[in-house]
C-alpha cells in the first residue's frame, strides 16, 4: 500500500493490462495458454489473467520472483518506486494523477479502459504548466550552481531551441520534446528544490511517451542518444556538440528512438552516450534474455557506436563527468604559477 494513493486509486492501477503494459516498455508478449502469456525476452516469465506476472528460475536456486504490475514496472521497467510505479499504471490508463477531480471521472475511465478503449496519449488531456514570467532566476541557478553547466548552453535550450522553462507554480524546471513539425508532444518536469533529500521528477499528464526531448539538425546524418536532459547538456558542454541531431529517451526503453528514426529518415548513424551504470551496459550491449541498442539498431542498417564517460573515476554519467571536470580545472586555476618575480623572491628567500 503507498501513504500517497487511497487503496481506490491502488487497487484501479492494478486494473492494468499487464500485456499492454510490456508491451509498451517495448517487451513482446507471447500466448503460451489459456490466459497465459511469456515474453519472448524473458521466456522464464509467466503472465496469468493479464494481471499477475510469475519468473520461475531454471535453476532451482530459489530466485523466483513475480507479483503485480507495479513489481513488473520496479524490475523490468526501471521504476524505481512503489509511488512512481503505481502513478505510471495510473497515467498509462488515462487517470492523471494530479486531476483533483480524478474522482468525478474515475469511474468513467475505469469503465472505458475495461473496454479496451482507453490509451494515455489519447485520453489524457495534455496542458503544459504555466511557465514563470520573466527570467528564470531559480532554474539558471541550479542548472548552473548545482549542474555545473554554463550560462551558454543553458540560454540554448531557453532561448534557442524553446525546449526548456521555468514552471511558475512549483519552479520546476519544464523540458519539452516536439516531433518534426515542431508540435510539443511531450514534456517532463525535475525540481529545483530538495523534497525530503530527492529531487521531483515527473512527466506532465497525457504527455504521449513515443516522443523525448530532442535537437534536430537536418544536415547531419548522426544521432546521438542519451538518457536523461541535463546529461544531454552537459555533454554538448563538455564537447561543444552543436551540430549531431541529439535525443533523450528519458528511460532505457527505446520507443522514443523508434519514433525518432521514423520522422527523420536521414539518420545512418547512431551513437549511444548512456549511463556507465549497469542499466547503461544492459541497455546498449544487452544480455543472453534481451538483445542491446546497438545490436539492435546494427541490425535495422544503422551504424552504431557508444562515447560513454571514462572509467575509472567515479563518474556514471556526462554532468557526473562535467562536475567532476570542472573541479579539476577549478584546482589547476588555484595552484600557484611560478613567475620570474616569484621566483626571484623564492630565491632571495632561500639565501
Amino acid at each position: 500500500m503507498s501513504e500517497f494513493f487511497s487503496e481506490e486509486l491502488v487497487a484501479q492501477a492494478k486494473e492494468t493490462s499487464l500485456t499492454q503494459l510490456a508491451e509498451y516498455y517495448g517487451y513482446h508478449p507471447k500466448h503460451v495458454g489459456n490466459r497465459l502469456y511469456t515474453l519472448a525476452e524473458h521466456d522464464s516469465i509467466r503472465i496469468y489473467n493479464d494481471r499477475t506476472w510469475y519468473r520461475w528460475s531454471k535453476a532451482g536456486n530459489g530466485k523466483e520472483s513475480g507479483g503485480s504490475q507495479i513489481d513488473f514496472l520496479m524490475q523490468f521497467c526501471g521504476v524505481e518506486s512503489v509511488h512512481a510505479a503505481i502513478k505510471t499504471l495510473l497515467e498509462f490508463q488515462g487517470i492523471s494523477t494530479e486531476d483533483r477531480q480524478w474522482k468525478n471521472t474515475l469511474n468513467e475511465k475505469a469503465a472505458s479502459h475495461q473496454a479496451g478503449e482507453i490509451k494515455p496519449k489519447e485520453h489524457a488531456e495534455f496542458v503544459l504548466p504555466e511557465a514563470m514570467p520573466g527570467t528564470y532566476r531559480r532554474a539558471y541557478a541550479y542548472l548552473i550552481k548545482t549542474r555545473g553547466l554554463s550560462q551558454q548552453i543553458v540560454d540554448h535550450f531557453v532561448r534557442n531551441l524553446k525546449i526548456l522553462y521555468e514552471e511558475k507554480e512549483h519552479h520546476n524546471l519544464v523540458f519539452l520534446g516536439k516531433d518534426k513539425d515542431g508540435n510539443v508532444r511531450y514534456a517532463t518536469k525535475r525540481g529545483t528544490a530538495d523534497i525530503y533529500g530527492k529531487k521531483y521528477k515527473g512527466d506532465v499528464a497525457g504527455n504521449d511517451k513515443n516522443y523525448g526531448i530532442n535537437i534536430v539538425n537536418e544536415k547531419s546524418t548522426e544521432l546521438k542518444v542519451f538518457e536523461a536532459n541535463i546529461d544531454l547538456m552537459s555533454y554538448m558542454d563538455l564537447k561543444g556538440d552543436f551540430e549531431s541531431n541529439k535525443l533523450v529517451l528519458g528511460m532505457t526503453a527505446d520507443n522514443p528512438l523508434v519514433q525518432f528514426l521514423k520522422e527523420h529518415p536521414y539518420i545512418k548513424t547512431i551513437t549511444f552516450c548512456m549511463d556507465n551504470d549497469a542499466a547503461g551496459m544492459l541497455a546498449m550491449f544487452g544480455n543472453e534474455e534481451k538483445i542491446g541498442l546497438l545490436k539492435k539498431y546494427e541490425q535495422q542498417g544503422y551504424k552504431t557506436d557508444t562515447d560513454i564517460v571514462p572509467q575509472g573515476i567515479g563518474c556514471k554519467d556526462w554532468n557526473e563527468y562535467l562536475i567532476y571536470k570542472k573541479k579539476e580545472r577549478d584546482m589547476e586555476e588555484s595552484e600557484p604559477v611560478e613567475t620570474e618575480h616569484n621566483e626571484y623572491l623564492r630565491k632571495r628567500k632561500c639565501r
